[in-house]
């Protein structure tokens, strides 16, 4: 970590005296207020897919998305988006605590710890010395990619985002300079260059790299906060908020977002605007430490010291209980290695050069590299959609079949596997195989809706069960009421002649969705049927 110093007048608080304190404390503190209030199996987004878990939007609409993505943009397209997966970086050991609230499903990385325990590391704790051998192997896999397509742009932006993720950041900004060479138009290189940059005290030079990214690309919030940031660090306050007004603009606001605007406010002199802007952080992340004492500091300034008090005796609460999990946690050792995100990391970096093996038509590895992907990340879909789709255009799906076979044996309480082995059996036409599957994954995930809607839409194209269809569907839709879920409850309730059943229905999935127009269409032949 990057220790700098500020003048009194570019500081507010946060930069207020704990700023390098919470600068590791903050993803902890986010990742576990995810996790407390949530209680679904798998992450809500996927920026590969383009889906939302649990939005109502069926893995069957997910599999179209990436044949649609393919067939509109290119497999190169698709490509990259696979590559700058990898960008997520772990932390090194001296960074780990922050990564302590990322954990793995049972069966997640299984693969990647055979052997470890013999040889010169032998003496090193296993969760250390699996990390370091998946760091080393995502840079033999993404050097024999470059090595075996050199003239291919991507590939050097691969390799640079695995240096990069080893912490062998001149190697990456040499390669990423290489892949720019190539195609000078590749934004997600020159945001791992920014990042990089910043991370080296530059912040004049990672705003110019940010900025050659939005010339280059289409924003996302992540990288307009990060140029907030920057910007903030130079003192350009009001080009700061700017960039993370556009955050907040481009996607559903996150907290921290609003937290970033919040300090660009006090370092503006915008003590109200800042309040406001630390509000709206904690009412989307309730126990938002540093959130909470922005708005003591922006209480204090405007002379509100009863609401500063409240305040200040929350943020007190919060800090003693981050540091109790600070301390809790980093007594683990897969936390002090940092290990379940390297896994993570590493499977992005797998998946980067499978996308690019798929391009250059080596299947046989892509495939490979496609499926260690999954058991490394357990929980991420992109991966096990990303094969599916592959056997579904090859017309293999037989051989996906055992594929995902192979994966569910080696991680057996995990539902997302019996989903993909319920899906390939339902396109095979076999229907007791895939109902059995969707079944286990109801038992596994007995609140996720995707099994319940997977199940009802089973027996839905079959054209059987529909009074069990009809129950599925509405468990969907009380688990996750969204659009997608009522349209299908108001299907399987004209299979089952409930006509004011599936009225009803349908009018919930327009109010939820008013623009969708299969959802129109529906409610109007409902209502002019005979």
């Amino acid at each position: 970590m990057v220790l700098r110093s500020y003048s009194e007048k570019s500081v507010f608080v946060d930069r207020f005296s704990l700023r390098l304190f919470y600068h590791r404390l903050n993803n902890l503190r986010q990742v576990i207020t995810v996790r407390q209030h949530s209680d679904k199996l798998l992450p809500k987004t996927d920026s590969f897919l383009g889906f939302q878990i649990g939005s109502g939007r069926g893995l069957d609409e997910v599999w179209e998305s990436t044949q649609t993505e393919s067939a509109r943009r290119g497999m190169l397209g698709a490509l990259f988006l696979g590559i700058v997966l990898a960008l997520w970086c772990w932390c090194e050991p001296a960074q780990a605590q922050g990564t302590t609230a990322v954990t793995s499903t049972p069966g997640g990385g299984g693969e990647a710890s055979a052997g470890l325990g013999n040889g010169p590391d032998r003496d090193i704790p296993q969760p250390q010395a699996e990390a370091a051998a998946l760091k080393q192997e995502a840079l033999a896999v993404a050097r024999e990619v470059a090595d075996a397509y050199p003239k291919d742009a991507l590939t050097y932006a691969l390799l640079g985002a695995a240096y990069y993720n080893s912490g062998q950041s001149e190697e990456a900004i040499n390669y990423l300079q290489k892949c720019l060479e190539l195609s000078p138009g590749q934004a997600e290189a020159y945001e791992i260059l920014a990042r990089a940059a910043y991370e080296k005290g530059r912040p004049d030079e990672a705003a110019r790299l940010w900025q050659e990214w939005l010339n280059h690309g289409p924003a996302n919030p992540d990288s307009m906060n990060r140029l907030g940031r920057a910007l903030m660090d130079l003192g350009r306050t009001e080009d700061a908020i700017r960039s993370l007004q556009q955050a907040i603009r481009l996607s559903k606001a996150s907290s921290e977002s609003y937290y970033l605007l919040g300090q660009a406010y006090m370092q503006s002199g915008d003590f109200r605007q800042a309040k406001e802007s630390f509000q709206q952080a904690i009412t989307l992340v309730p126990d938002h430490t540093q959130a909470y004492f922005g708005l003591y500091t922006a209480c204090m300034r405007l002379s509100q010291d009863e609401e500063a008090g409240r305040y200040r005796e929350q943020f007190q609460k919060l800090e003693a209980n981050d540091r109790r999990t600070l301390t809790d946690r980093s007594a683990r050792s897969d936390t002090l290695s940092g290990l379940p995100l390297v896994r993570k990391t590493v499977a992005r970096t797998f998946f980067g050069a499978a996308r690019l093996y798929q391009a250059h038509e080596q299947t046989g590895k892509a495939v490979e590299l496609f499926r260690r992907s999954a058991i490394l990340d357990p929980d991420n879909p992109t991966y096990r959609a990303a094969l599916e789709a592959y056997f579904s255009q090859c017309n293999a799906l037989a051989e996906g079949l055992a594929v995902f076979e192979r994966i569910a044996t080696d991680q057996p309480e995990n539902p997302l596997n019996y989903l993909f082995l319920g899906r390939i059996h339902g396109r095979l036409d076999q229907f007791e195989a895939a109902e059995r599957a969707y079944r286990k994954v109801q038992e596994l995930g007995p609140k996720w809706a995707e099994g319940y809607r997977a199940l009802a839409d089973l027996y839905l194209r079959a054209n059987r069960k529909l009074p069990d269809a009809r129950v599925m569907a509405a468990r969907a839709c009380e688990l996750e009421p969204s659009g997608p879920h009522f349209f299908l409850l108001a299907l399987t309730c004209a299979k089952n002649n409930d006509r004011p059943g599936a009225i009803m229905a349908a009018n919930k999935a327009l109010a939820l969705s008013p623009s969708e127009g299969k959802y129109q269409e529906l409610l109007k032949q409902l209502k002019e049927a005979p």
